[in-house]
């Protein structure tokens, strides 16, 4: 009798066991389902799926979170494009430092599950990550619109959206080769410039906005191989001497001094030779889309129709 107690007694502690080991393995299990592992230009991180809190540097990634209805805490309120100024007017909405630099203690206290940054905040990566998650986002100089998808769809992956990222990568796919179809055949050459305080910058096949030239295949008047997000620095003569067809222009006074500059001051007695001012082809970009934000689903549909005006 005893014995058997025993025996009975030893089999219930093995169940016991076996069923608290089955358990552990399953909560495992759900853990890594419920981590997505997000690859990106400033590591590889784990990353929450479906996050709550979600923290937002990337102006570019904040407009497809908005186009997508997914709720955001916290962004810095010091640069925000015009397109996204219900985030800015938002009490519910954390400032949570600079464009440039986030504020650590701020975000520390937050209980984040999810950072989102660019390659412009690369030096507190690290110290990012020890507070919550943290990707980059960014957009890819060199590999504009490659970069923007690529974005796009580990934004739907990351919040179980995948679906309906997919279709707006091939709706953008779609516009872009519609805007080849009609700016690639012709032969209008064109310049774009960032004007800054009586200044000019321009940016060619490797710089900034390089899908002008690698994917709508525009054709470049500057000769050029910055690959700098600030362009190259060049005077007025130039753009004189390159004579393009069309001129775009971003105006980045608007921005820092909230005031838009007199086109009378942009074109000046060079500027009036080229072939873009004969012709009235002159056209200014609006800098909360090509100078603060770009890289979104907003940015980007918007920016393929500004060039693409241009040839028609």
């Amino acid at each position: 009798m005893m014995k058997n107690k025993l025996y009975a007694l030893a089999s219930l502690l093995i169940l016991l066991m076996m069923s608290c080991k089955n358990e552990i393995k399953n909560k495992a299990q759900v853990g890594k389902k419920d981590l997505v592992q997000v690859k990106h230009e400033l590591g590889n991180s784990k990353v929450p799926k479906e996050p709550q809190k979600v923290y937002v540097f990337d102006m570019g990634s904040l407009e497809t979170l908005a186009d997508l209805g997914i709720p955001v805490a916290g962004i810095p309120k010091d640069f925000v494009p015009t397109h996204l100024k219900s985030y800015l007017e938002n009490t519910h909405v954390v400032d949570v430092g600079s464009i440039l630099q986030p504020n650590l203690e701020k975000l520390s206290t937050e209980n984040a599950d999810l950072i989102i940054i660019s390659s412009l905040h690369a030096s507190d990566y690290k110290a990012l990550t020890s507070i919550a998650p943290t990707v980059s986002l960014g957009v890819d100089s060199r590999n504009y619109t490659a970069s923007v998808l690529k974005n796009l769809a580990t934004i739907g992956n990351i919040f179980g959206v995948s679906e309906i990222t997919d279709q707006k990568i091939a709706l953008l796919k779609a516009d872009l080769e519609a805007a080849k179809k009609i700016i690639a055949p012709s032969q209008k050459k064109i310049m774009l410039l960032m004007y800054n305080s009586g200044a000019f910058s321009t940016f060619g096949p490797q710089a900034r906005y390089s899908f002008v030239f690698n994917d709508l295949q525009a054709k470049s008047a500057a000769n050029t191989e910055d690959t700098s997000t600030h362009g190259t620095v060049i005077s007025s003569e130039y753009i004189s001497k390159a004579n393009p067809d069309i001129l775009f222009i971003i105006d980045r006074n608007e921005i820092m001094d909230g005031v838009k500059t007199n086109p009378k001051d942009v074109e000046n007695a060079l500027i009036q030779k080229t072939k873009a001012y004969k012709n009235k082809q002159i056209y200014y970009l609006d800098p909360n889309i090509w100078y603060i934000s770009g890289g979104g689903t907003y940015s980007m549909k918007h920016m393929i129709t500004d060039i693409q005006q241009a040839y028609y």
